[in-house]
């Protein structure tokens, strides 16, 4: 596969990651699991903007790193709505993550994870899992609620950036259901007006 112009990899459009860097939070650095590398003959997407890069190499990490906060949720929540909330994501953010990485593939990215170590809004690192999983009764449900709202809201305004501003029919078609659920998310979450 020939190797992607350095041209498109450096001019991220700033509507992506403006709402990113603006209101920084927590970013992990561990990535969950990898699946083995695409074939190099794999043929890649021309319809690919620099934003729908952005999007789907930001979008994996921000499931992928929100699926132990889903599992403690699920085990020991005490407000049925969180558990019952966590147990739709989980199932939501499992598929979503193999479309995400078939879009990967398709675009001829590699698996790196251009945000390993950055530090933003809904993503979740190392410390604020910890933070999660060392509460008990009403402030574990407190901590993982005020998560699953940061989280929910930043990937849906992510979201809209990539359908204002992405090109690939494919991505802008799996940021509308992304948008779609995580607003719907919102509304579920304990509390939520």
């Amino acid at each position: 596969m020939p190797p992607r112009p350095a041209t498109k990899l450096a001019a991220l459009p700033a509507l992506l990651l403006a709402p990113v860097l603006a209101l920084g939070s927590a970013c992990a650095s561990d990535p969950v699991e990898r699946p083995p590398a695409a074939p190099a003959s794999a043929p890649a997407t021309t319809d690919f903007g620099g934003t729908d890069i952005a999007w789907v190499q930001l979008m994996i990490p921000m499931d992928e790193q929100l699926l132990p906060v889903l599992d403690l949720a699920k085990e020991r929540g005490a407000d049925q709505r969180l558990v019952q909330l966590a147990g739709e994501l989980r199932s939501r953010y499992t598929g979503e993550i193999q479309q995400l990485k078939t879009l990967r593939h398709g675009a001829g990215l590699d698996e790196t994870n251009p945000h390993a170590g950055h530090k933003m809004p809904g993503l979740v690192d190392a410390d604020s899992l910890a933070a999660i999983g060392g509460a008990g009764g009403a402030e574990f449900d407190r901590k993982v609620t005020a998560c699953l709202r940061e989280h929910l809201d930043q990937l849906a305004n992510l979201a809209r950036s990539e359908i204002t501003n992405g090109t690939s029919a494919a991505v802008k078609d799996l940021a509308r259901q992304v948008e779609a659920s995580r607003t719907a998310g919102l509304t579920q979450l304990p509390g939520a007006p």
